[in-house]
């Protein structure tokens, strides 16, 4: 193997040469001087190389102990069957489009800047206006229903009471004002929400209107102790959901449950994937491949308004290969039950739960935090992995490019392991102990 002292030696000559290190690995010189590794291997017959990178100790440079661990990683991916140079030029054309759609949002934020200095000029400025341009720039990343959503909460319960207020004429008082008067009506997770949106419309004054002052990071200490107060108050109102010594009772009373075939099956779809109730709702034959045990949810139908895909195990699959008697000859896997053309009630999960017992217990969302909670708490499972499977959206473009095509094969052991956990906790059995060493 290679050590420093035999790659600095490497001097550049009239040709490309290589020095073989170990196991496939080369350093590459070149008559410019420059030196990468590189990693030959054969597919389909046919000889491959990949640069895994330039030779230096200074990151991202790799010496020769870093490029046998990279080397290492590449070739764990081919025996699981990844080609790393179509992953490499993947990332690479997902790096490109990140890169186009910033200098795209760059150069509408410069105009948006030039328009609301104009606008700004002429006195036109209120907090409905700056909500109108934010609601404008948001709406091309969102699904149609969460756009719709976000526009109805600030129409029904802010334009009201500040839509005409100019934005630097809003303080913390009127924020409080309007955000008590949801949580007297017990409307905790609409005013959690609302306060949200306020927040993001206020962080677009002060990006595109010179605004300085956030009236709602200015409350947020006095906005958390009145939301706690609320929420002991309204329980049932926040997501209820059973905790992790009450899941197998939950579990139970769900196996029990003598509904019709497809509510059964949609409450127990919805408990395995973690997946939001709407989504599972929607669901239609055609986004499923039962080859790679995959459901791909388009993006109009994603909060994000991002295609989203979820690995199934074999206990989903084969709950929906039993379904699918039920349901021949229609698009929808969850129909209603009396209007085939639909898909099921919003409220149809809701229902399943009172009728098993857990009416304000447990909700559809319920089985997306004991989900988060399950998993996180068992320390088998990197929180990133656990986060994409829950289609929370990643800030960075180019980061959430890259996860989407990493994380595959974590996050297919973590749904056969969620659905093993989850017949572990019906059944009672004693969970195994995995000793911290066999974790990584």
């Amino acid at each position: 193997m290679l050590t420093n002292i035999e790659c600095d030696k490497a001097k550049p000559g009239e040709a490309v040469y290589r020095l073989k290190d170990s196991a496939n690995l080369f350093l590459v010189v070149y008559p410019s001087g420059r030196r990468s590794w590189e990693y030959r291997y054969q597919r389909e017959g046919k000889s491959q190389a990949l640069i895994l990178g330039e030779y230096g100790e200074r990151k991202p440079a790799l010496g020769p102990k870093a490029a046998r661990t990279r080397r290492d990683e590449v070739s764990a991916d081919r025996a699981r069957g990844l080609d790393p140079i179509a992953a490499k030029k993947l990332a690479g054309e997902q790096q490109h489009q990140a890169l186009v759609t910033a200098r795209a949002e760059r150069e509408y934020r410069r105009k948006e800047k030039e328009r609301v200095r104009l606008e700004s000029e002429r006195g036109a400025i209120t907090f409905k206006v700056v909500a109108a341009r934010w609601l404008a720039v948001n709406r091309a990343h969102w699904s149609k229903a969460h756009a719709a959503q976000n526009e109805q909460s600030l129409t029904d319960h802010v334009y009201p009471k500040i839509g005409s207020k100019h934005p630097e004429k809003i303080e913390p008082a009127h924020v409080l004002d309007l955000i008590d008067g949801m949580l007297t009506d017990g409307k905790v997770e609409t005013a959690r929400r609302v306060r949200q949106r306020m927040d993001a419309v206020f962080e677009h004054a002060g990006l595109y209107y010179g605004v300085k002052v956030n009236p709602v990071a200015l409350a947020k200490r006095e906005l958390s102790k009145r939301f706690k107060v609320a929420t002991k108050a309204n329980p049932e109102e926040h997501f209820a959901c059973v905790s992790r010594k009450e899941a197998p009772q939950l579990l139970r009373a769900m196996r029990e449950y003598v509904g019709t075939p497809v509510t059964r099956s949609l409450l127990w779809f919805v408990a395995l994937t973690a997946c939001r109730t709407g989504e599972a709702r929607g669901a239609t034959w055609e986004e499923f491949d039962f080859e790679e045990a995959t459901w791909t949810i388009p993006a109009s139908r994603m909060k994000a308004g991002r295609e989203h895909v979820v690995y199934l195990d074999s206990a989903v699959v084969d709950l929906l290969e039993a379904l699918r008697s039920h349901t021949r000859g229609l698009s929808w896997v969850f129909p209603h039950p009396t209007r085939k053309d639909k898909p099921a009630s919003e409220n149809a999960v809701l229902y399943a739960l009172a009728a098993i017992g857990f009416k304000g217990k447990h909700s559809g969302h319920g089985f997306r935090r004991l989900f988060s909670t399950i998993a996180n708490e068992s320390g088998l499972h990197r929180p990133d992995v656990i986060e994409a499977a829950l289609a929370h959206k990643e800030g960075n473009e180019i980061r959430a490019a890259y996860n989407a095509a990493t994380y595959e094969e974590e996050r297919r052991r973590l749904a056969s392991w969620y659905a093993d956990e989850l017949a572990r906790l019906e059944a009672g059995v004693a969970a195994k102990i995995v000793p911290i060493k066999q974790r990584a």
